[in-house]
């Protein structure tokens, strides 16, 4: 039997389509958590990697004091002189992996997500061109590793599965050096279908057993 080729991202976020991006974003009924929770925000890295639309994710060290070793995005808790969360966003962008505000493109804020930890978490996208690690200055103590996974990549059927996270079924992407789980899986996921407007089929990999507490 032949096999199924992988799904194809549409996409090149070129110029026009991050406008038509950044529209969409304005345009949408955002999903705002309305809570007493500290606020915190992420920067969704966009950009391009050998020519393919790609996102960039970062590994946390094994010494950060809250979600140990996992992928995340570049993000973290909403400051006094951050004047919202696109400010807190940028900021920890630049302080994580070392990129600056104006090496940003910024295209919106997205829906709100609580946290296991108990922040609402507010991610917002961007584009960053040239998806280099040459580019990039991690913060030793924060960030052990900076990759891009194309978008093609992340649609793949053959790298995507579910997992149980208490009640939810939630997503998982293994299409990378290391897995993708939890709230950035969550945030993925939101993007690709709401943001980008991608389908996603149903994933092909066996159902990954709950995290260890």
């Amino acid at each position: 039997m032949p096999s199924i080729p992988p799904a194809r991202s549409p996409h090149r976020l070129d110029a026009g389509e991050r406008a038509r991006l950044r529209a969409r974003l304005a345009s949408l009924p955002r999903r705002r958590i309305v809570d007493d929770a500290p606020q915190a925000a992420v920067l969704v890295p966009l950009g391009h990697r050998d020519g393919a639309p790609a996102i960039l994710f970062t590994k946390r060290t094994d010494t950060v004091g809250t979600h140990k070793g996992q992928v995340s995005f570049p993000g973290g808790r909403m400051e006094p002189s951050d004047e919202d969360e696109v400010a807190c966003a940028l900021r920890e962008l630049h302080e994580e992996i070392g990129l600056a505000p104006g090496d940003v493109e910024v295209l919106g804020p997205f829906h709100d997500m609580m946290s296991i930890t108990g922040l609402r978490v507010t991610p917002v996208l961007g584009w960053i061109g040239a998806l280099d690690e040459a580019r990039l200055s991690l913060r030793p103590d924060e960030v052990q590793q900076a990759f891009a996974l194309t978008l093609d990549e992340l649609v793949d059927p053959d790298k995507r599965a579910t997992q149980m996270l208490g009640e939810l079924r939630a997503p998982y992407f293994a299409a990378g050096p290391h897995p993708i789980w939890g709230l950035t899986a969550l945030i993925l996921d939101e993007v690709l279908r709401e943001a980008l407007g991608l389908e996603l089929a149903e994933p092909r990999l066996p159902e990954v057993p709950p995290p260890r507490r």
